[in-house]
């Protein structure tokens, strides 16, 4: 049984896209470590100067106080007319501890405060921000957006930087660019949006609509939305840069359709939505194609869809983890890998059945960690590319992952088992994630 202290435990996830000058980083940075140390919270926070991007642990109450602060924070970072790049708000979860593994190992015991050139890394670290000399407002949904005349966060060959209007006088030079600051987000649906439009689009023609999942393959392995009549996109890839190289392999697939995004809390469908629908203005889309009917993403992503329509884990189907009306209909299946101590959270989707399977057998199995806290780093890994890989309990005992003893040396393997890897039943690496090929369209 938990303590009371431990009962008050959360896990706090939140970003917000907002312009931090550059005089402002510095002193940002020891408001985090200031607030943090007075109400014992620890975790990791991300600054760029285009936004935040954290998850703290720490008890519910001190979180509720970092987050009135931090909103205060927020307030004083860029006048109302520079606020917010990418979204509108700060957008906070709060999320629950698992009941299967001590409470003591899914909390952070430090805290680091880093200063990093993205919010979330699209083109692979090349990112600058867009330096706002000329601005303009323009009519959006969105409101609050700006976006840049005469300079331009602009993708090309999948690397983001910063170009002016005067290095692309060349019409063809323009056509090449993708400039993302002259866009803004996908419109966000709130959880209750998502699910009455997307069923309203899965009444129509089967090209009416398609899920995106802007996230990495070992994620969406253990859960992913599923809808009826609707296909869904798995990018698969490994590293979030990869989702520029993926959209433009999959133009075909989402041509003429409207297009609902998602990802865990939902930073980085503001910056994936943004660059598809760049791209799908871009003279790098397909002429022969149609773009996109609709671009859509959804707001607080999966944990805040899961917190209103999901259930925690281990309960009977007449109880739900979080106070839902039973007779609405949960769209995702399985769980929701998070990037904390968790490894995943409690709350889950549909019927509460595994969406994994083992790599070796193929049964039902979700659990890369094998009944261990992922702290005591008994996951299994492909032995060449160390991807996170699913085997169930019974076929661990037969394989040797990356990172156990036996591993080091393909000679030293004991009681006939094998080195393990990413790849059909485990035999050779596919260097998982790493290729666009490896994208999948699946059909429910």
């Amino acid at each position: 049984m938990k303590s009371e202290n431990e009962a008050d435990m959360m896990i706090c996830l939140y970003y917000v896209y907002v312009p931090i000058p550059k005089e402002g980083v510095k002193p940002h940075s020891t408001f985090h470590e200031k607030v943090c140390q007075e109400l014992n919270l620890f975790g990791r926070i991300r600054i760029s100067f285009e936004g935040i991007n954290g998850v703290l642990s720490g008890n519910k109450d001190n979180l509720k106080k970092y987050e009135t602060k931090l909103q205060e924070e927020v307030l004083s970072l860029a006048p109302l007319s520079e606020r917010y790049r990418y979204g509108e708000t700060l957008d906070v979860k709060y999320c629950h501890l698992r009941d299967d593994i001590p409470v003591d190992k899914q909390k952070f015991d430090s805290l680091s405060v880093k200063l990093t050139s993205e919010v979330v890394s699209l083109s692979g670290g090349a990112s600058q921000m867009v330096k706002k000399k000329k601005k303009k407002r323009r009519s959006r949904k969105n409101k609050g957006q700006m976006y840049q005349k005469n300079t331009c966060e602009a993708v090309h060959n999948n690397e983001i930087s910063t170009v002016s209007g005067a290095q692309m006088e060349d019409k063809e030079e323009k056509k090449a660019v993708l400039c993302l600051s002259e866009y803004s987000p996908a419109e966000h649906l709130e959880p209750e949006e998502w699910n009455k439009k997307l069923l309203e689009d899965r009444l129509g023609t089967d090209s009416e609509a398609i899920l995106v999942d802007a996230r990495n393959a070992y994620e969406s392995k253990i859960g992913h939305f599923r809808v009826e009549g609707v296909p869904t996109l798995l990018t698969n890839t490994r590293k979030y840069s990869t989702i520029p190289s993926v959209f433009k392999a999959s133009a075909s697939d989402m041509a003429g359709k409207n297009v609902y995004m998602y990802c865990t809390g939902g930073v980085r469908c503001e910056r994936a939505s943004v660059y598809l629908q760049a791209l799908s203005e871009s003279g790098e889309w397909p002429e022969d194609l149609e773009k996109p009917k609709g671009i859509y993403q959804l707001q607080g992503g999966i944990q805040k869809y899961l917190e209103r329509y999901g259930r925690k884990d281990n309960e009977d189907k007449s109880e739900v983890g979080i106070q839902i009306n039973q007779k609405e209909e949960c769209l995702y299946a399985g769980r929701n890998f998070v990037f904390d101590q968790r490894r995943m959270d409690p709350i889950v989707g549909k019927d509460g059945k595994a969406v994994g399977r083992c790599l070796l057998c193929s049964i039902p199995h979700d659990d890369y960690d094998n009944g261990h806290a992922p702290s005591d780093n008994k996951e299994a890994r492909c032995c060449r590319c160390r991807v996170l890989i699913l085997v169930c309990s019974d076929c661990r005992s037969k394989v040797c992952p990356w990172g156990e003893k036996e591993c080091t040396e393909a000679g030293s393997l004991e009681n006939n088992k094998r080195l393990l890897y990413c790849g059909t039943g485990g035999n050779e690496c596919k260097n998982e994630g790493n290729e666009v090929d490896h994208r999948e369209i699946i059909n429910y």
